[in-house]
Parts: structure tokens; C-alpha cells; sequence
């Protein structure tokens, strides 16, 4: 059996959906937020996998998984798990991230490391488990004392340094991706957050108008379409050899925040003069009526003007030969356009 947590999530829904195709004969196993129970049998039976697909009503949260007597069955049914569930929002309190990315983590390596059959784990981590860190960040690096932006980077530090001391023991491959985007043939997604505040501002405002650069401007933000994130995983997740390796999930070639900036104005037909604002005034401009206009969370000023720059050796060499690779921004930034135009309305609610 696959054991998936994340279901029915962004990323989650969508790694079903690939590991399905992978695996035509395999069985899976989703544990689901009770919450969201209805939402996940609808993502099964629109994938044509309701005789293949088990929900368990659970949350990692709790230290059997919510899974009650089912707890050893599930054990010794995994062969292959993948644990996506998490509270992706920037502005977090601690003490919920924690609970989910941290405690739910533990409870699923608890999990996994009484599973007699477990062939290989996936973890999904993020690139900025680096934190404040600065310069070219390597995928063998983790632990480090340079803080961190918010407590959506401390906790998910915290839950990897957790997956990695078990890496002995449990047949692990640490995925982190960088800001994960819509599909790049499509645009296709259910997430208008990150650079979707952004492109959403600059949708508010004038053709010819004004708008702050934050910082230098020279900084590169890791964009990765989310085609590119589940194609990686579900090849990577297919090879034993893998173990115990940490993959960036990255671009290669980063566009630097004005370079983005100026790519999404000329898509939405806008004319913008840029003015240079330190970070720190303009994650306080964010905080004000101004950024609860435009819809910019401060939290997300942090991501373009940090100087840092992540090395994914490892993932070009495992995918070298396969055709997977990060598309470049400018080519599939317009789709990610066009369906922001058509579909950006109502934020989904947060899951885990």
C-alpha cells in the first residue's frame, strides 16, 4: 500500500493523481483530516480510484495518527509512503506549526519506523528550511543557527532535523521545494498565494502607476511549477538508490525580484516606475491599510530581498537523461496569468 498524508491538498491531490499512473496495480492509503473527508472521496472518485483508494479519518497531529486499532494494520501494509501534510501559511503562530509540522511529522515517522515492509519514505520539506541563511545552500546542509523569517521555516527546520536523525533507519529522500506555482502548461492551481499576491497588486492598480521594488531588487526568488515538483517526486520516489538523499527542487536560473516583477507588469499590460523601499519599511507598508489593499502579506516581503541561492546538484544528476527539468519562468508565466485571470477569486481554506 502507498501511504499518502496531504490528500486533498494542493500538492497532495496532485501526487495521487501521479503515483496512480506510476503504479496501476498498487493500493494507497490516505489519511485525512475528518474535515475534509468529503472533499478527499471526491478527488478519488474524479481520479477513477475508488476501488483503489482507502481513506483513513485521522490527524497527524494526534500520536496514533487518529488511526485508532487500525494503527498496525496500516503499519505493516506500507510499502511506499509520502508525507505532504503540513500548515503552508507564513503567518503562522508557532505553537500551531508546531503541532502539525513538527508533532505530525514525529507521529508518522513513529509510524513508519514500525512498518516492516516500507521500501522508501518521502518527505516533503521546503528550500527554506535555510532560513536566514545567505549565499549558495547545498542540499547536503541543514542544520544551522541563523534563525529564521517566520515560524513556518523554524518548524518545518525542526520536522526535517526530525526525518533526517531517522534517516538510518527509515529509507528516506528529503524533497525541498522552492515557492511552488501553478502548472506550467496550464497554469492551473488552487493556491493565489506567494507571487499571486503580487500579480494580483499589480492587478489593482493603474496601468501607468507607481509601485515599490523591495531592496535591491538583485535578489533571485525560487519559483518552481508545480508539474515540475510532482514529476521530480514521483520519478525520484520510484528508485531504492535514492535513499537517503535531500533534493532542492529548484530553478537553476531564477529570475531576481524586479526581473520577475517587470516580467508580470508587462503580462498584465501595465506601465510601472519602480521605487527602491528597505525590506523592513516595506513589510511595515504591508501591514497597513495599503498591503490589505494590494493583498500582500508582509510575510512574503521576506522572499525578495534575500540573498540566497539554492545548489541542486543532486537533483540534476538523479534526473539527468529523464527530460525533467524546471521550465524558466518567462516561458510559463504567462499561463500562470491567464488562469489567475479566469479562475483567482476565492481562496481555498488552509489544510493539513
Amino acid at each position: 500500500m502507498i501511504f499518502l498524508t496531504g490528500v486533498p491538498g494542493f500538492l497532495g491531490t496532485r501526487l495521487l493523481r501521479s503515483l496512480a499512473d506510476q503504479h496501476p496495480d498498487a493500493s494507497f492509503g490516505l489519511l485525512v483530516q475528518p474535515k475534509f473527508e468529503a472533499d478527499a472521496q471526491q478527488v478519488v472518485d474524479e481520479l477513477g480510484l475508488p476501488d483503489r483508494a482507502t481513506l483513513y479519518p485521522g490527524d497527524i497531529t494526534e500520536p496514533d495518527l487518529g488511526l485508532g486499532d487500525q494503527y498496525d494494520d496500516v503499519a505493516e501494509a506500507v510499502t511506499i509512503a509520502c508525507h505532504l501534510a503540513a500548515v503552508y501559511d507564513l503567518s503562522i503562530p508557532r505553537d500551531i506549526g508546531w503541532s502539525v509540522n513538527v508533532e505530525g511529522t514525529r507521529h508518522v515517522l513513529d509510524l513508519l519506523e514500525q512498518s516492516p515492509n516500507l521500501e522508501r519514505f518521502g518527505y516533503v520539506s521546503t528550500a527554506y528550511v535555510s532560513g536566514e541563511r545567505t549565499g549558495t545552500i547545498y542540499e547536503n546542509e541543514l542544520v544551522h543557527n541563523a534563525g529564521f523569517k517566520n515560524f513556518y521555516e523554524e518548524t518545518k527546520y525542526h520536522a526535517e532535523v526530525l526525518v533526517q536523525d531517522r534517516m538510518d533507519i527509515i529509507p528516506t529522500m528529503i524533497f525541498r521545494p522552492g515557492i511552488v506555482v501553478g502548472d506550467s502548461q496550464t497554469g492551473e492551481t488552487d493556491k493565489f498565494d506567494g507571487p499571486y499576491f503580487v500579480l494580483r497588486a499589480l492587478q489593482r492598480l493603474p496601468k501607468y502607476t507607481l509601485m515599490t521594488h523591495i531592496g535591491s531588487g538583485t535578489e533571485p526568488v525560487n519559483l518552481v511549477p508545480v508539474d515540475f515538483v510532482i514529476d521530480a517526486m514521483t520519478h525520484l520516489l520510484a528508485h531504492d538508490d535514492h535513499a537517503g538523499t535531500v533534493f532542492h527542487l529548484t530553478d537553476s536560473r531564477p529570475l531576481t525580484a524586479q526581473a520577475m516583477l517587470d516580467l508580470f507588469a508587462d503580462l498584465l499590460n501595465k506601465k510601472v516606475a519602480h521605487v527602491s523601499v528597505p525590506s523592513g519599511m516595506a513589510r511595515a507598508l504591508m501591514g497597513t491599510g495599503l498591503g490589505r489593499y494590494l493583498g500582500i502579506d508582509p510575510e512574503l516581503v521576506d522572499y525578495f530581498d534575500h540573498p540566497s541561492r539554492y545548489d541542486n546538484s543532486h537533483t540534476q544528476g538523479a534526473l539527468d537523461g529523464t527530460g525533467i527539468t524546471c521550465p524558466a519562468l518567462p516561458d510559463y508565466a504567462p499561463k500562470m496569468v491567464e488562469y489567475m485571470r479566469r479562475h483567482a477569486g476565492v481562496r481555498s481554506e488552509a489544510m493539513y
